[in-house]
């Protein structure tokens, strides 16, 4: 009974983490597909799922549009892009920029799935505010270990009562390893409490540049609450969202080639267990990893690696500089051979995943 209850209990969260990959395909084959036919290009399919049997299907104009087996990864085939189909709509036929318009638009409708996420937390179900009462004092820290309780306010720092939470916060993280005096009201009394904020290793960006800085943690949770915005603002600030972390994914992958920063990276059971985590602990959290994966995977595509958008792009832009096409035999074995090193390191990552997960006893 434990077993079916678990099971019933975990439905709700791997059917979102499903619906969740399948739209993030969905969405980025849907945008090759509309540019594809913004710019003339004949396409031949567009598929929701993949495998047989094939579920059903119709045909209009020349697309047809398919229903497969597999809902969670869907596809597009545009004419002209595979080697021998000279098709009169065909991709090669069409000018550079349309080209690179076709390849970038997958990715650019990824950022913008998850500008709509952003706006749906801000506007519908309201994103988390912080004030300075304490909720939750983590075991064995700095404020656990001066007496700091659940139900404390931080009213201040170093004798300054007239701070702002997010300046409390600033201030403890610009502090490792330095005594500091909280002040805190406990029921109606003023105490001023000495702490010592532990070092932990944080990250600071400035532009494009990630690099390892010590910060100041003294082991609080501040209560939260959530705050509807309006629609403009939401719009906004869902932009903003989107924007940084397009840069901190750039940062970060400047970092790792520069080697200030570690490079960590998971497979896909590894961002599924990330995913179920906080589908568990909450559908706020889950939607913030949700956007955040989609933006991951719009950024990967661009990036100049075979077999992805990124690697084509290259291509129409050295094209176009040669004028003159490439070998499309030969480009097509570089992919396959850059599609054939992708799969392996799926398959590396996905067995540290298991294992991770298997010495995290989950």
């Amino acid at each position: 009974m434990d077993v079916v209850s678990s099971i019933v209990n975990a439905a709700p969260s791997v059917a979102a983490i499903l619906l969740a990959f399948g739209l993030i395909v969905l969405v980025h084959e849907a945008g090759h597909f509309l540019a594809a036919r913004a710019c003339g290009m004949a396409v031949y399919e567009f598929s929701i799922g993949f495998g047989r049997p094939l579920l059903f299907w119709f045909r209009r104009g020349q697309t047809q549009y398919s229903f497969r087996l597999w809902p969670f990864v869907s596809y597009v085939r545009v004419a002209g892009m595979e080697p021998n189909d000279d098709h009169p709509q065909g991709f090669h036929r069409k000018s550079r920029f349309a080209q690179a318009f076709v390849l970038a638009t997958g990715s650019l409708m990824n950022f913008v799935l998850a500008v709509a996420i952003y706006v749906f937390m801000g506007a519908v179900i309201g994103l988390p505010v912080g004030d300075k009462m304490i909720e939750r004092v983590e075991p064995d820290t700095p404020a656990a270990r001066v007496g700091i309780q659940p139900g404390d306010r931080i009213v201040g720092l170093n004798g300054d009562l007239d701070l702002s939470l997010d300046e409390i916060r600033e201030q403890i993280q610009d502090s490792p390893g330095k005594p500091i005096d909280l002040e805190v009201d406990r029921d109606g009394e003023l105490l001023t409490i000495e702490i010592t904020p532990m070092t932990k290793t944080g990250y600071d960006l400035k532009g494009l540049r990630l690099t390892q800085v010590p910060l100041g943690l003294v082991g609080v949770y501040f209560h939260t609450s959530r705050q509807r915005k309006p629609i403009g603002e939401s719009i906004v600030l869902g932009f903003k969202q989107t924007v940084g972390m397009i840069q901190l994914q750039a940062a970060g992958i400047l970092g790792i080639l520069a080697r200030r920063v570690p490079a960590e990276a998971k497979g896909p059971i590894g961002v599924v267990h990330v995913m179920y985590g906080q589908a568990q602990s909450g559908w706020l959290d889950f939607l913030f990893t949700f956007a955040a994966i989609t933006i991951a995977i719009g950024f990967l595509n661009l990036l100049p690696i075979p077999p992805l958008d990124g690697s084509r792009l290259v291509i129409v832009a050295l094209e176009g500089i040669r004028r003159k096409p490439f070998d499309k035999q030969k480009e097509s074995i570089v992919h396959l051979i850059g599609l054939a090193l992708f799969l392996a390191l799926v398959v590396l990552l996905t067995y540290q995943d298991i294992l991770g997960i298997i010495a995290g006893g989950e």
